[in-house]
């Protein structure tokens, strides 16, 4: 009994332990990148430019969290109005990951602070070939009234061509085989509505489920079947689902509509968080981040919420048109086409508990 007593004991004080490291760890790689980023963009910043000469630029933005781990609020007046935030290499192609100083929430209230950050950028990298525009960053330039043209890349291709590889092989995993239908979450939005379209080479039946319809619509396609809907009901007994809602904790509105089993690809900007994944997970709905992969990608350091070797959707578009320029405008499959003889590859991995 004192020897149960004892293992008891030393169960529950492991966990305590290996989450204050974990806290720790975290803790001092988020002073380790915010010390190079403040010598990258003051000491550095010119030596950087002539050592990468970047041919790309992938343009982010982060809400308070996400940009307090670059740089603080005492670093931001020290820093440049565009901020180097990481380095990122495909093969021979090397580029930067930037920022403004403006959070994701400023830039969606205000087209005159997204007018500036694309200036700057045009300013600070003049010679730069692409310049990728993350989430929905493209939504605010088209806001802004800026036309989204070269050096200047949606990304809306990579991200389709993301999600599309992704959903095919979601119906080839064992527990999932057979499935003829698929929900998009949030899709009646710039990407959700294409991809609807697109998943229908795949899905008998494509659900796009979105607060903006307000009534049900059955869209036919060559291939197969659209119902874009608001309703609820029509979840509860899909296991299949492609979250590309505005925020990824936006699924805690109605998870308890989704059955048990179900799977979620995510690539919402910012993803479900840790503590919303265990609630999905309560109910057993289990939640796997979507990425691209190339053998020959790396991003140093990592984004939040990334690995160094997994590739937004969103930046794919630009880093195939660098190597198949003739492929701006192009149609969907030929696209698609292209990036995989090209090695892109669309992956569900684990979220990173953070």
């Amino acid at each position: 009994m004192k020897l149960n007593s004892q293992m008891h004991g030393y169960q529950t004080k492991t966990p305590a332990l290996q989450r204050l490291s974990t806290r720790y760890r975290r803790t001092l790689w988020v002073k380790a990148r915010r010390l190079a980023v403040l010598l990258t963009n003051t000491c550095l910043r010119s030596l950087v430019h002539t050592a990468v000469k970047p041919e790309f630029l992938f343009a982010v933005y982060g809400n308070e969290k996400q940009v307090g781990s670059y740089f603080t609020p005492w670093m931001a007046n020290r820093l440049p109005p565009t901020v180097i935030l990481g380095y990122i290499r495909n093969g021979d192609t090397k580029g930067l990951l930037v920022a403004p100083h403006f959070f994701e929430h400023e830039l969606q209230e205000d087209p005159e602070k997204v007018r500036r950050y694309m200036d700057q950028l045009r300013l600070d990298y003049p010679g730069v070939k692409r310049i990728a525009l993350v989430g929905r960053l493209p939504n605010f330039v088209k806001k802004a009234g800026i036309d989204i043209a070269a050096p200047l890349v949606d990304g809306s291709l990579g991200t389709r061509y993301m999600i599309w590889d992704v959903a095919r092989q979601m119906r080839e995993r064992p527990e999932f085989q057979g499935a003829n239908s698929i929900v998009v979450l949030g899709g009646a939005g710039r990407i959700g509505n294409a991809v609807c379209e697109d998943l229908t080479t795949l899905y008998d039946k494509v659900i796009g489920l979105d607060p903006r319809y307000t009534v049900d619509e059955e869209v036919v396609t060559d291939h197969g079947m659209i119902l874009r809907t608001s309703n609820l009901e029509h979840l509860h007994d899909k296991k299949l689902y492609i979250a590309l809602t505005h925020h990824g904790d936006v699924v805690l509105d109605f998870y308890q509509h989704i059955s048990p089993g179900a799977l979620i690809a995510d690539d919402t900007h910012p993803c479900i968080t840790l503590d919303a994944r265990k609630r999905l997970q309560s109910r057993q709905i289990s939640v796997e981040k979507v990425v691209l992969s190339h053998a020959e990608f790396s991003m140093r350091p990592r984004m939040p919420d990334w690995n160094s070797r997994d590739i937004p959707g969103c930046l794919v578009e630009a880093l195939v048109l660098l190597q198949q320029p003739g492929l701006e405008n192009s149609q969907f499959s030929s696209f698609c086409g292209k990036a995989a003889s090209l090695g892109f590859t669309g992956r569900l991995i684990r979220p990173l508990e953070e």
